[in-house]
């Protein structure tokens, strides 16, 4: 597939002369942070733009023209020359469809239990049963299994996948990544990967480009990019990346947020955030020439080499002795299926405590738990002050903060109703919540809808904080952002210093913002420790699994 000059737009350009290009047998990725036009052109590419918005240019399949072809030309290519998976396999899934009718309904020619049978193999499902089984019937990754065998089910040449792997648990999101690059190797199919886990593309990806503001600002190898970026927003965003082999003294993200084309069209798109900005930059839109093959830049400028931040310990926090949390035996069934099967581990004040496993291991049982959501079956938790309020003492940061913040309240309504739920000594003003997660003061008179996603985090972060908790439960407060606002993010929760019991699947955050490291499978603690003894020499066979699922920091 060969993209030229698409340009997206509906009441205001979008996506500003992308030109991209995969070949067959080719994995190509394409990076950046929300809002840069990644999806609207994979959209574009397969002819499935929203209603209301509009795109030029030229997208060819092996030659053929389908930019402003008609819907019947697009089904005759979609599924059988170029397949779309998406982040949601429910959003692909019919759920009153079998696994089995969604591959078989996809399938071209032979159509017979055997051939779904053998496609769901291809995609690691050896069990015949899962065939007969709804969506709702599957774990997340089973799902997207499922939804990847559609998807391949007619043979196309090439995949765009559409962060297929975001919502998975990291031995889950190796095992689909794995696949889909063993399956393109097998039959030679290109595969355009959207993401904007940068760990991902840059270890699956032969090619990677680098998207802002509606535009490809670089493009190049993946090695020859982690070890020299030729743009400042890609060296912005790999300084920003975690790692889990060390933990770092201060996690950069770059400032501000992504524009829209419209507002950058006639500039620099990355001017306004970036250090190395002349006035030459706001005057002009830089081209993207080529500094030596394979190698794209949209950048006037020789770009300084990344910041690198070695390991410290000066950044630990000062814990006491004082418990804040201790859980003691926690058990809590469903019906057959065990979520929590005895569980024990201890907060200590000023402490950090990590809690990983994959899908169903009982994490977010557990927060339930210890936030009153869910009543155990048996076993004890005991809280620092068996007094207080219980949400006085422990409150939650939630991955979606809109789970937490009312859409019609401004933010100001929002922190004053949580602060009053607080103890009234020393109660905390809008103005002093904004300013301890580092917002402006102003932001108090807008509602949730107009901040991006990372403000909107920091509110619901000060809304937990308002009734000054002993313990903070953060349950994947991260993991749907991007990796340069997942860092400011990161960075603001070791600043306010209240004992934590944060819940990830992604090991390299846990590895910046853990003292102590709880690890759960089925319901069961099956390693504990401090943090960088049990990444760096796990005990356990599971363990194991987990940190050898990491991608490698680029």
């Amino acid at each position: 597939m060969r993209i030229s000059e698409l340009r997206i737009s509906g009441s205001g350009l979008i996506v500003d002369g992308v030109d991209l290009e995969v070949s067959s047998g080719e994995t190509v990725g394409l990076v950046g942070e929300s809002g840069s036009g990644k999806s609207l052109t994979a959209r574009a590419a397969t002819g499935l733009l929203p209603k209301g918005l509009r795109a030029t240019g030229s997208v060819t399949l092996d030659g053929r023209e389908l930019l402003g072809a008609r819907e019947r030309v697009w089904r005759s290519v979609r599924g059988t020359r170029v397949s779309l998976l998406m982040q949601d396999p429910f959003a692909m899934l019919n759920p009153l469809r079998t696994a089995g009718a969604h591959v078989a309904e996809s399938l071209r020619g032979r159509r017979d239990r055997a051939e779904v049978l053998r496609r769901l193999a291809e995609v690691g499902i050896d069990d015949p049963d899962v065939a007969g089984r709804h969506p709702f019937q599957l774990s997340g990754g089973m799902r997207q299994r499922v939804a990847l065998a559609a998807a391949l089910a007619a043979d196309p040449g090439l995949l765009i996948a559409d962060e297929p792997t975001t919502a998975l648990d990291a031995t889950t999101q190796h095992e689909i990544l794995m696949l889909i690059r063993g399956l393109q190797r097998a039959r030679g199919m290109g595969v355009l990967l959207i993401t904007h886990d940068l760990r991902v593309a840059f270890e699956l990806c032969d090619r990677v480009a680098v998207m802002y503001a509606g535009r490809i600002v670089e493009q190049g190898p993946p090695a020859e990019m982690a070890k020299a970026p030729a743009h400042p927003y890609t060296a912005g965003l790999l300084a920003a990346v975690p790692t889990v082999e060390r933990r770092l003294p201060r996690l950069i993200g770059i400032r501000g947020s992504v524009p829209s084309a419209a507002q950058v069209s006639a500039t620099c798109a990355f001017a306004a955030r970036c250090d190395q900005a002349t006035s030459e930059c706001a005057h002009a839109r830089p081209p993207l020439r080529e500094l030596r093959p394979e190698r794209l830049t949209a950048c006037l400028h020789e770009v300084r080499p990344r910041t690198r931040v070695e390991e410290g310990g000066q950044e630990r926090r000062q814990v006491t002795g004082d418990e804040v949390l201790r859980v003691t035996g926690l058990r809590r069934t469903y019906g057959s299926h065990v979520a929590l099967g005895g569980v024990s581990l201890h907060v200590n004040r000023g402490e950090s405590v990590g809690v990983v496993g994959g899908s169903g291991s009982g994490k977010t049982t557990l927060a339930r738990c210890v936030l009153g959501l869910v009543r155990p079956d048996s076993g004890t938790i005991e809280l620092a002050d068996p007094v207080r309020p219980r949400h006085q003492l422990v409150q939650c940061v939630f991955q979606d903060p809109s789970t937490s913040l009312n859409p019609a309240l401004t933010v100001g309504a929002t922190l004053t109703e949580a602060a009053a739920q607080g103890p009234a000594k020393d109660r905390l003003t809008p103005a002093e919540l904004l300013e301890l997660v580092g917002l402006p003061v102003a932001y108090a008179r807008r509602r949730p809808a107009g901040l991006s996603g990372g403000e909107r985090q920091r509110v619901a972060i000060a809304r937990a904080l308002s009734v000054r908790p002993a313990l903070l439960i953060c349950d994947e407060p991260v993991a749907s952002l991007d990796v340069s606002v997942q860092a400011h993010v990161l960075e603001l929760l070791r600043e306010v210093g209240t004992s934590m019991l944060f819940i990830t699947h992604d090991l390299a955050v846990v590895r910046q913002m853990a003292d102590r490291l709880v690890v759960l499978a089925r319901g069961e603690v099956v390693e504990s420790g401090d943090t960088a003894e049990v990444l760096d020499a796990p005990a356990h066979a599971y363990t194991r699994r987990l940190v050898a699922s990491v991608p490698a920091a680029p």
